[in-house]
């Protein structure tokens, strides 16, 4: 393959990629909770560099990009913004480091979606039927029928029993794992929010913090970026056929 066309392809291969990370991010807007990913390219050394067979900054022909590569892509963790709903299940967390921690099964999960209900058992869940979990690591549920009060910093009371449901804090972002949506896998163990650092409004949900302006002006950006590479292979292809050509008629 002729080393342009190559180039073109890795530029046009990176470009797709990052289409489909923004298309996810708009696609997103509306889910509660929702953090954006951000797509990141690397620049890479031709072959013989990455072998060590050519020193780079020789300034030769082999001295030439490599294109570009894709790293992991990382999560934005800026707040979004908290909009009122009246629904006192309802749970915005008024700072940008700190989770709620909800369970699926054996494996526990943490989200920014405050969109709690109580199911027909009292059991307290997301609108997909993950469990939330309170302070003590056991799952939130009340006497279904009965009663109970929502207080400050997301605490629950009925009669004389009283929930709170827990907050983590990651030591660092980098320890959670995107798995979708707005769930992120812990890939270590993570603090609990003291008591007097709960900063959990009830009423209110935190909405996605992509910028649905910003988002589409990236994805014509990237858009028109694989076009071009695409269009460089064209006409690469139609030059190498016109070469070959000649040289046949020759």
């Amino acid at each position: 393959m002729p080393y342009g066309v190559y180039l073109s392809a890795s530029g046009a291969h990176a470009q797709s990629h990052r289409l489909q990370v923004l298309s996810n991010n708009l696609a997103n807007t509306q889910t509660p909770g929702f953090k954006p990913q951000q797509t990141i390219l690397q620049a890479r050394f031709a072959e013989l560099i990455e072998e060590g067979e050519v020193q780079p900054g020789l300034g030769g022909a082999d001295d030439i990009g490599g294109g570009v590569t894709i790293q992991h892509a990382q999560t934005q963790f800026d707040q979004g913004p908290l909009k009122r709903t009246g629904n006192q299940t309802d749970f915005a967390i008024n700072d940008a480091e700190s989770f709620f921690v909800v369970q699926r099964g054996d494996e526990q999960f943490l989200t920014r979606a405050g969109e709690f209900i109580f199911d027909s058992r009292g059991r307290m869940i997301t609108p997909t039927g993950d469990q939330v979990l309170g302070s003590d690591g056991q799952t939130i549920q009340i006497e279904s029928g009965i009663p109970y009060q929502v207080a400050p910093e997301g605490r629950i009371h009925q009669g004389g029993n009283r929930h709170e449901i827990m907050l983590a804090k990651p030591k660092n972002m980098g320890d959670l794992a995107h798995v979708g949506g707005n769930l992120f896998k812990p890939l270590a163990d993570f603090d609990l929010v003291p008591g007097d650092q709960r900063k959990v409004v009830a009423g209110e949900l935190e909405q996605s913090s992509v910028s649905p302006t910003m988002a589409m002006m990236e994805l014509i950006e990237t858009s028109r970026a694989y076009e071009a590479n695409v269009r460089m292979i064209q006409n690469q292809d139609s030059v190498m056929g016109s070469l070959i050509s000649r040289v046949l008629q020759s």
